[in-house]
C-alpha cells in the first residue's frame, strides 16, 4: 500500500484525474455487484482453492448460509492465491466483504476492521470458546481482526498395515526421534534388489523444513527483531534430517523423488510408511483400503532433554474495512466460525477445530472414521509453534525456501551443510527483519 501511495503521488495532475474516475468506476461496480436482484444483501466472499477439499469446505459454507438466510447471496470468490487476490483487490477498491485468512493475515491488519465492538454487543462469541493460544493470534495492536475456526498441527500419519507386516508396535505418543528412525530403518524395502528403495520407511517433506526448526522455540525473538535460527539444536536437527534422505541407510525420498511420485500418492499407494502431514490429507487418506492412523510428532532428545514441537497454521475470518455490509459480513463470520460449521469441517477432515467445545467432543474424538486417534491433533496444540506470524510471512518463506533447497537438494552436486544451512537461514530471516523494521 505504501508503494501504491508513492507512485500516485508522482502521477501528474491528468493522470490522477483519470484514475480518481476508474476508482470510482470501480466503486460504483462494485456496489452494484453487492445488489443481486431479490437479495436485501451479497456478501464477496474470497475463498483459496488449494485442494478439491479446501473448494468443497468453502462452497459449503457459501451454500449452507444461504439455506439458512434466503434473503442474503453469498458471492464466492475462488482463487489459488487467496494473499496476492487480496492485495490486488485492495489495491484496486475491490476488496471482497469477508476473506478467508490464514499464516500471514497480519499483512492485512491495516485492511481488517476491528472486531472488538461486534464481539461486545453480539455477546455470543466469547474468547473462552477458542484454544487460547489460536485467540491470542487474532489479535493486533491491541483489537481482534478475525475470528478464527482452526489451529492446524502437523501430526505423523503411518500405514498400520505395513506396521503389522514388519512386526512393529505402533509410534505412541512419547516416541522420539530414535524410535521413529529405527522404525523408518525396519520399514525402509528394496524388495526385488535392484538397488532401488520401493518403500520408504518416512516421509517428512509434505510440512516442508520450518517446523522441524521449531524444537528450540520460535525462529525470532518475541519481538520478531531477532533471528534465531542458528542454534545447536537446529544444528543437529538439520543433520539428522538430511541424514534420512542422504546417509548410509536413507529412508526418506529425496524432494526430486517425491516430486515425481507425488507425496500424498505415495502414501496412498502404501510407498511411505510414515507421512507428516496435517488434517486437509484425511479425505484422501480415507479412501485407502489399509488402515491408518495418526501421532504427534516425535520428541528430539538434545543434550539429555526431550523437545516437543510442531507446526501450528491458523485459519481465520475477517471482514474488510470498505463493506458495505458490515452487520451482514459479520453475521457470516460468526456463522462460519460457529460451532455447527466448524464440526462440521472438522469431521470431514477439513481442519482441527479452533473451538474448545468442538475440539473437545466425544463426536469429533470418537468420529469411527479413521485417524481413531483424532486428539493428536488437539494434543499437539500443547506444543505447537505458529509459522511466520509476521506481515513478511510470504518473503521470509521465500528466501527460507531458497536455503532448504540447498540444503535438501543442492546444485551442481553439493549441498549445504547443516551448518551451513542453519548460517544461512540465520542470516536470510535477519535480513527479512531488518528490512521490515525500516520500513517501518
Amino acid at each position: 500500500m505504501r508503494k501504491l501511495a508513492t507512485h500516485i503521488a508522482r502521477m501528474t495532475p491528468l493522470a490522477l484525474v483519470v484514475l480518481g474516475l476508474v476508482f470510482s468506476v470501480v466503486q460504483v461496480a462494485r456496489t452494484c455487484i453487492n445488489q443481486t436482484p431479490g437479495k436485501r444483501a451479497t456478501i464477496d466472499f474470497l475463498w483459496p482453492t488449494f485442494t478439491p477439499q479446501k473448494v468443497r469446505y468453502g462452497e459449503y459454507l457459501a451454500q449452507r448460509y444461504m439455506e439458512l438466510h434466503p434473503d442474503v447471496a453469498v458471492n464466492l470468490i475462488l482463487t489459488p492465491d487467496p494473499g496476492r487476490k487480496l492485495q490486488v483487490m485492495i489495491a484496486g477498491r475491490t476488496a471482497p466483504d469477508v476473506a478467508w485468512c490464514g499464516v500471514g493475515w497480519e499483512q492485512f491488519s491495516d485492511a481488517l476492521m476491528p472486531l472488538d465492538d461486534f464481539i461486545a454487543r453480539d455477546g455470543t462469541v466469547r474468547p473462552e470458546d477458542f484454544q487460547p493460544r489460536l485467540w491470542q493470534a487474532m489479535q493486533w495492536q491491541g483489537s481482534v481482526r478475525a475470528l478464527p475456526s482452526s489451529g492446524q498441527t502437523a501430526v505423523i500419519f503411518y500405514n498400520k498395515d505395513l506396521f503389522d507386516n514388519a512386526g512393529l508396535p505402533y509410534p505412541t505418543k512419547d516416541w522420539t526421534w530414535e524410535d521413529m528412525e529405527r522404525m523408518a530403518k525396519a520399514l525402509t524395502r528394496d524388495f526385488d534388489g535392484d538397488g532401488t528403495i520401493d518403500q520408504y520407511g518416512l516421509q517428512l517433506g509434505q510440512v516442508y523444513l520450518v517446523p522441524f526448526l521449531l524444537y528450540g522455540g520460535q525462529m525470532a525473538d518475541p519481538a520478531w527483531k531477532e533471528a534465531r535460527i542458528d542454534t545447536p539444536i537446529n544444528r543437529a536437527v538439520l543433520a539428522r534430517y538430511q541424514a534420512l534422505m542422504y546417509g548410509e541407510q536413507p529412508v526418506m525420498p529425496t524432494p526430486s523423488a517425491s516430486a515425481e511420485l507425488g507425496m500424498l500418492p505415495m502414501f496412498e499407494a502404501g510407498r511411505v510408511a510414515m507421512h507428516a502431514a496435517s488434517s486437509y490429507a484425511i479425505e484422501t487418506f480415507r479412501g485407502t483400503q489399509f488402515d491408518w492412523d495418526i501421532v504427534e510428532f516425535p520428541a528430539f532428545v538434545f543434550n539429555g532433554q526431550h523437545h516437543r514441537a510442531t507446526g501450528f497454521w491458523q485459519e481465520e475470518f475477517g471482514v474488510l474495512w470498505d463493506t458495505n455490509v458490515p452487520q451482514d459480513a459479520w453475521d457470516f463470520i460468526k456463522f462460519c466460525a460457529g460451532e455447527d460449521m466448524v464440526r462440521w469441517a472438522a469431521l470431514n477432515g477439513h481442519i482441527v477445530p479452533g473451538r474448545i467445545d468442538v475440539a473437545h467432543s466425544d463426536a469429533y474424538l470418537h468420529y469411527g472414521k479413521r485417524p481413531a486417534n483424532m486428539s493428536a491433533f488437539i494434543d499437539s496444540q500443547d506444543f505447537a509453534v505458529p509459522v511466520y506470524p509476521h506481515p513478511w510471512y510470504r518473503r521470509m518463506g521465500l528466501d527460507l525456501t531458497k536455503v532448504e533447497q540447498q540444503f535438501s537438494i543442492g546444485s551442481e552436486g553439493k549441498r549445504l551443510t547443516p551448518e551451513e544451512t542453519a548460517q544461512a537461514m540465520q542470516l536470510a530471516l535477519q535480513k527479512v527483519l531488518d528490512e521490515y523494521q525500516s520500513e517501518r
